[in-house]
């Protein structure tokens, strides 16, 4: 009964977000510029009818806006941290659940270079307990 239960509630989860998803914008479509048969076209005339594309400025504008951000604040986003602002400095965030804990966690807050520290010191730690000689075991 559960696991029908849960079945149906994934289906319509599913459903309910296929439908509420925003509809896949199509790309513009550039039409002709026809001329007209006559040839005393003027330059002003065929300015004049000329189609600009729409579409290159807002590219500019996002392409600039994807650049800004730093390959490191990218890696940590995948990683689960949110980006923040916290006294006008920009922190990255992410709930850290406590061992032996059902509670919620803890919140782990810190810059991009204070958590590539401590991710450092973490491997370096791990490196170091990994060539330490092993005591030879007794039987």
């Amino acid at each position: 009964m559960r696991f029908s239960v849960a079945v149906l509630a994934c289906l319509g989860v599913g459903a309910v977000s296929g439908a509420l998803a925003d509809p896949p914008s199509s790309p513009p479509q550039q039409s002709a510029v026809v001329k007209p048969a006559s040839a005393t076209t003027t330059p002003a005339t065929e300015a004049a009818t000329a189609k600009v594309p729409v579409t290159a400025p807002q590219t500019a504008s996002v392409a600039s806006s994807t650049a800004a951000v730093d390959p490191e604040e990218k890696r940590l986003l995948a990683k689960g941290y949110r980006m923040q602002m916290q006294n006008g400095e920009k922190v990255f965030c992410r709930r850290v659940p406590i061992l032996g804990s059902r509670l919620e966690g803890k919140l782990s807050c810190g810059t991009a270079r204070d958590i590539a520290a401590v991710e450092e010191q973490a491997r370096e730690g791990v490196d170091r307990a990994q060539r330490a000689p092993q005591p030879p075991q007794s039987r």
